[in-house]
């Protein structure tokens, strides 16, 4: 007689235990992708807040520099606002006192036979006419013109140019009257583009003798 052994609960209980296995298995894969997912967006979020707060803290230094750059523009623009100021005014000033000294250049070169009659001046030209006893007498008067000066000792008159063209021999007319070579970028000239524009002899001068009259045409420096 034979024994017959049934094999089916014993199949079903390792089927139950694979089963069993198998959802384990997929619980850990499970567990593992979701604890590296989770590490993975931790470690991003890190990396992302990281990169915000040095975006964040680069805008403020970039804010910082801006209103540094916007404050150094401020001083410039001020700056340049005052020199402008002190520039018109500094101006105004000599054209102020320009006149007198040159009013005074003018009277310290007209020579004794030279007499001034009208003087206009504009924007600095001018047109002046006058009488002199003789045509030598009115060269005089020009080449005072062109030799009266104004330098860092006060007004002067040109006796000597050096031949290279860089200094200058003046006579100094204040008390002492001493002689010094001055630079000629030191000195400034008040009249130039000196131009005799007509001159008419006529007798029966205060003298007795022939008088010229003329008509001169220059440039004059009010800035001195």
């Amino acid at each position: 007689m034979m024994i017959r052994i049934n094999l089916l609960p014993v199949r079903q209980v390792q089927k139950r235990e694979q089963g069993r296995q198998f959802l384990v298995l997929i619980a850990g894969t499970l567990i593992i992708a979701g604890a590296a997912n989770a590490y993975w967006y931790v470690w991003t979020d890190g990396k992302r807040e990281a990169a915000q707060r040095r975006l964040d803290d680069t805008n403020a230094r970039i804010s910082q520099l801006e209103k540094v750059i916007g404050e150094v523009n401020n001083l410039a623009k001020r700056k340049k606002e005052v020199e402008e100021k002190l520039g018109v005014l500094e101006k105004l000033t000599k054209q102020r006192a320009g006149p007198v000294k040159m009013l005074d250049a003018l009277a310290t070169a007209i020579p004794k036979k030279v007499w001034i009659t009208t003087f206009d001046e504009k924007s600095g030209s001018a047109k002046m006419e006058g009488s002199a006893e003789s045509y030598d007498d009115v060269s005089e008067f020009m080449r005072g013109l062109n030799n009266i000066v104004w330098t860092p000792k006060g007004m002067g008159r040109v006796v000597d140019r050096k031949r290279d063209g860089t200094s200058a021999r003046v006579e100094l007319l204040g008390n002492e009257a001493a002689i010094e070579d001055f630079p000629i970028g030191e000195m400034g000239f008040f009249f130039s583009n000196i131009e005799l524009k007509q001159t008419n002899a006529e007798a029966g001068s205060k003298l007795g003798s022939r008088a010229v009259r003329f008509e001169m045409s220059l440039s004059v420096n009010l800035a001195i």
